[in-house]
């Protein structure tokens, strides 16, 4: 459920800047008289403001080439070719790469090149290993198939020589192939071909099992799995027809819904199945025939993260359960310009206290924490649709549980985030580094000065802040908070985050980050477009 409210962004300081430098390797290749093919590395140092760079082959050297690469801003990769060499002398041309010369050094012998072993296979654990290289002309070792074969830098020779590499632990079910390529400038260069086991563990499913009431119902099973393992999710019955997350990428959530069952009880299953390999791992579902049972709360997750961990005050919650509500969602209506504790017939109680309510439905409602659940250890949810009071669930409460949101409320994914113009960030809308984003969130705790339940926070200045130590970082690396706490003009429970993105990070459309308040960190797999 969307749950996104009026957004605001803080005017961000101004921050210094330091002169750009670059780490170039290699910058010398002595190579054969065969056609040759080459890359040289592109690396700013860690505190520098960079720009962008550029690289081109020095005026008057015919023979070299750049195919790839010519331009770039931060950490990058420059191809090149050398043309075969058919005089009978050596030869050496210059290229400049990011203001560095790079010599290549052409002789004109013939070269010859080997590799042993040439396959090698590894658990889904990893490891390391070596690769014995035979050679009489310089060459240049390459990881290829992805990045979780890696080589040390500068691997690179014009004799024998030997190359260490790191394959890393499989988080996906399927096996997967990889290789290190030795670069030679030959059409078929020698090659290690890596080969590496998967594992059924690293797929679950949570729940695994689920019993719905007779009722039409939407329900949600959320897959865990590594980073880059895709998915796909089906029902295997007609009475159960997934709506959202057919298909995933990482951890994610199915949603799926159970049509009314008049009938006798009947069991099916959402099957999820990992690319690449055969067989599925099943949430089985029961549904009991006919008969409207009371409230029934299944789990108490966080609105942004859906984590049911625990909850925190002022934390934004959906409910998820049976019969809490009427078939038809009702949104919320203000009352006295705050969040009102009743809709439509029902209500959310912590520790029987009436939680303000944004909405509510037969199979989940949406809530606010009470912030007078802060100090305790635990506290008792319930829920109450008409006359109907549902059991008590007991939910751990701590501090913060620090949830971010994504444009689809889907949990993972591009995250709710403003740039600094106040425009929707989005892979076609990335934001510049060193630039201000917003990111939006809950599960803050406690502010100060102290927010009320149910209000709707101002703009006047000073807004309640959290109280606990904030910290991101963006795309592995830290980055500077400008503001912390309450949005404005938003349901008291929405966080506002204002980050400087860091000028280090790697631009991309998917850039992963990770808030950190207090002792809680949010979810993995959301994401911002950095350019």
């Amino acid at each position: 459920m969307r749950l996104l409210a009026a957004l605001a962004l803080l005017t961000a300081p101004a921050f210094g800047q330091s002169l750009c430098t670059y780490t170039i390797t290699p910058t010398t290749f002595p190579i054969g008289n065969q056609v040759f093919m080459g890359s040289v590395s592109v690396t700013p140092q860690t505190g520098s403001f960079c720009s962008g760079w550029t690289a081109s082959v020095d005026p008057g050297v015919t023979w070299l080439h750049i195919t790839s690469g010519a331009a770039g801003n931060g950490p990058g990769t420059v191809d090149f070719t050398a043309d075969a060499n058919p005089a009978g002398t050596e030869r050496k041309g210059t290229m400049t790469v990011a203001g560095t010369l790079i010599v290549v050094d052409q002789s004109a012998k013939t070269c010859n090149f080997a590799v042993a072993p040439t396959t090698v296979s590894y658990p889904v654990t990893g490891g390391s290993g070596t690769l014995q290289v035979t050679a009489n002309c310089f060459w240049q070792a390459s990881p290829s198939n992805g990045s979780w074969i890696t080589v040390p830098p500068n691997s690179t020779s014009s004799t024998n020589g030997t190359v260490t590499y790191t394959v890393a632990a499989n988080p996906c079910v399927a096996a997967r192939t990889g290789s290190i390529v030795i670069q030679t400038g030959l059409a078929n260069p020698p090659t290690l071909n890596i080969q590496q086991d998967g594992s059924s563990a690293n797929l679950t499913l949570s729940p695994t099992t689920l019993t719905v009431d007779s009722g039409a119902s939407d329900q949600r099973v959320q897959v865990t799995t590594g980073t880059g393992c895709p998915w796909t999710a089906a029902s295997d019955v007609s009475w159960m027809q997934v709506t959202v997350g057919s298909s995933g990428n990482g951890n994610g959530g199915v949603a799926f819904h159970v049509l009314a069952n008049t009938l006798a009880t009947r069991t099916g299953n959402i099957k999820v199945t990992p690319s690449g390999v055969v067989g599925a791992v099943p949430l089985a579902v029961t549904q009991p025939a006919a008969g409207l049972p009371a409230p029934a709360i299944t789990s108490v997750a966080n609105a942004a993260s859906y984590s049911s961990a625990a909850v925190s005050p002022g934390e934004i919650v959906t409910i998820f359960g049976n019969n809490l509500g009427p078939a038809t969602l009702t949104l919320y209506q203000l009352t006295g310009g705050a969040f009102p504790t009743s809709i439509a017939g029902t209500q959310v109680l912590f520790d029987n206290r009436p939680a303000p309510m944004i909405y509510t439905s037969r199979t989940q409602v949406s809530a606010v924490v009470p912030y007078g659940v802060a100090g305790k250890s635990a506290t008792n949810v319930q829920v109450q649709y008409q006359s109907a009071l549902s059991g008590p669930v007991a939910a751990p409460v701590q501090a913060a549980t620090t949830g971010v949101f994504s444009l689809d409320s889907s949990g993972i994914g591009p995250a709710a985030v403003l740039n600094q113009d106040y425009s929707i960030n989005s892979p076609s809308n990335p934001a510049a580094r060193g630039s201000v984003i917003a990111i939006y969130c809950t599960g803050g705790g406690v502010t100060n000065p102290p927010s009320a339940d149910g209000s709707i926070t101002g703009s006047t200045l000073p807004l309640p802040a959290l109280t606990q130590n904030v910290s991101v970082s963006v795309g592995g690396i830290d980055a500077q908070v400008v503001y912390s706490g309450a949005a404005p003009q938003s349901i008291a429970g929405l966080t506002q985050i204002d980050v400087v993105v860091p000028a280090g990070v790697v631009p991309g459309s998917a850039v992963p980050f990770l808030v950190q308040i207090g002792a809680s960190a949010s979810q993995t797999g959301v994401t911002v477009a950095v350019k």
